[in-house]
């Protein structure tokens, strides 16, 4: 603190505090611009509306049909994530009596809501009506928010979110509100119950805090209050994954591998990012992160650009998925917009705003299923070609199982390699008459066994000297085909007819558990 002694020198000492490290009601809060509302709000709809609009195309994603399965095995935890989703899927699924469009509409929701925050979270940065509307529309138009808005799955509530609480964050930096930090809070809790990783820009926010300002947050009671509720909420299910082994450890690792294969990891981890934001969202980030890190207009929240900056390098070192890091993008997307707003970057944007605009709204119908599926092959949208093929896929299998003997018929299951498979044979399955479907891979390893009469499986996945292991006698009986030449994961598995069981279930199982999304090389981890 810096201490002046007025020139009268009878005045008493006064204690001028940094701006960034303020104490509740020592500055008055600058007053904000009206918020943008109607425009605003007309994105945000314009978002709700085109996203149920393709609510319905072209199926069910492996992932949604996934969490519809686990939702019916409700538990604190699962391999692959915590609780929410699934049961959410399950209840939609129950009380909608199976609608597609109606597992769509809390992510499109989510969307329109993130739409909102990226506004107001111009709004907090001291963004007009221009800005406002800016961050409103690039947020809109970033590939991850359509494309997670599109399906149910773990990202389209879990960004949304993050961009609240970055919101209420730099809403807090600016007016001290205690309060703010308790509903943070809450919506953090929420988040791990969605998705673990949440947690972890709040530990690179705390060491920025402690580096850059304002370290205040860090004395306050409710900075802590909060985090004690974050972690009471992820209780449960830390239980859960410890009394299991902490498989979410290892599906880390498998995630990891994953991204680093596709070459999304390291390096490449700046281009994957950039990718989601798309080409407006692109700019605005690029030229956000620098007017927050390095701008003296926005020194109060550098600590943000920092977190977020730090947060990417955990995520590129970590091979993390890119998405996971979309919801803080909106604090440099919005930084960005207000700049924009001012009159020396105006000029600039008047000259990219064209091109840029037109390039954005191109993405469109790419990132989303607004053309026939006779198009898919021709397109980059791999959840989409996800979609088909399931009802084929179970008219595949219904006509291997009918074709085999009665006798054989009664004591057959289901096995596949991949819990995408085994969610929609579940789903599919019972309308055609189809026995019980098993799942060695991730969650559905948890959601049972075969009985122990059951002597004869139909297998989909895998190769014969993978389940030579297992069975003695293993054939080729089919393969899975959706009938629309569309190259997905599905499409090309081997039907096996297994029989003969080298081990009891009892020991076969925990053999095959399996985290590795597509068993082909018969080289799994064992239990």
């Amino acid at each position: 603190m810096d201490l002046t002694t007025p020139r009268n020198g009878n005045a008493p000492l006064v204690l001028h505090r940094p701006a960034n490290d303020r104490q509740i009601g020592d500055e008055a809060p600058s007053d904000l611009a009206p918020f943008a509302r109607k425009p605003v709000f007309v994105v945000a709809g314009i978002v709700v509306a085109l996203l149920l609009l393709v609510s319905n195309r072209f199926g069910f994603f492996s992932d949604e049909l996934y969490f519809i399965a686990a939702g019916r095995h409700p538990a604190w935890g699962y391999v692959d994530q915590p609780p929410l989703v699934p049961l959410l899927a399950q209840g939609i699924e129950y009380l909608s009596n199976g609608s597609l469009v109606a597992l769509r509409v809390p992510p499109a929701l989510s969307a329109g809501a993130g739409v909102v925050v990226a506004a107001l979270t111009a709004r907090e940065l001291g963004g007009k009506r221009i800005a406002q509307i800016l961050a409103a529309v690039v947020y809109a138009l970033s590939p991850v928010v359509l494309m997670t808005g599109h399906v149910l799955a773990t990202g389209g509530l879990d960004i949304n979110l993050a961009a609240c609480t970055a919101w209420l964050l730099i809403r807090w930096i600016r007016v001290r509100d205690d309060r703010l930090l308790l509903w943070i809070s809450l919506i953090t809790a929420v988040e791990v119950q969605i998705k673990y990783v949440s947690a972890s820009f709040w530990v690179v926010f705390v060491i920025s805090a402690l580096i850059f300002g304002p370290r205040s947050i860090l004395r306050r009671p409710n900075l802590w209050i909060g985090a004690g509720i974050v972690a009471a909420s992820a209780i449960p299910s830390l239980v859960w994954q410890a009394q299991h082994g902490w498989p979410q450890v290892d599906m880390t690792k498998v995630i990891a591998k994953e991204v680093s294969d596709s070459g999304a990891g390291g390096v490449g981890f700046i281009g994957a990012a950039l990718s989601l934001c798309g080409i407006a969202g692109a700019i605005f980030l690029v030229y956000g992160m620098i007017k927050l890190i390095g701008s003296s207009a926005h020194r109060n929240y550098r600590v943000l650009g920092w977190s977020v900056l730090g947060i990417a390098l955990v995520y590129a070192v970590t091979n993390a998925r890119a998405y996971y890091l979309a919801g803080y993008l909106v604090i440099p997307l919005a930084a960005a917009a207000v700049a924009f707003e001012g009159k020396a970057s105006r000029r600039l944007w008047k000259w990219l705003a064209v091109p840029v605009s037109l390039l954005s709204l191109a993405l469109i119908p790419i990132v989303l299923p607004m053309y026939p599926a006779s198009a898919l092959n021709r397109m980059p949208d791999g959840v989409s070609k996800d979609t088909v093929g399931w009802p084929e896929m179970a008219d595949t299998v219904a006509g291997i199982y009918n074709s085999l003997p009665s006798g054989t018929r009664q004591n057959t299951v289901l096995l596949t390699d991949g819990y995408g498979q085994a969610s929609a044979l579940d789903r599919y399955g019972p309308a055609r008459h189809l026995p019980p479907v098993y799942s060695g891979h991730r969650g559905y390893w948890y959601f049972g066994r075969p009985s122990d009469g059951a002597t004869s499986v139909i297998y989909l996945g895998a190769d014969k000297p993978y389940l030579d292991r297992f069975f003695k006698s293993v054939r080729k009986v089919g393969t899975v085909d959706n009938h629309m030449h569309v190259s997905n994961a599905s499409r090309g598995q081997v039907i096996w007819l297994c029989e003969e069981l080298r081990q009891p279930w009892s020991r076969l199982w925990p053999r095959l558990y399996h985290l590795t999304a597509v068993t082909a090389r018969g080289d799994v981890p064992s239990k």
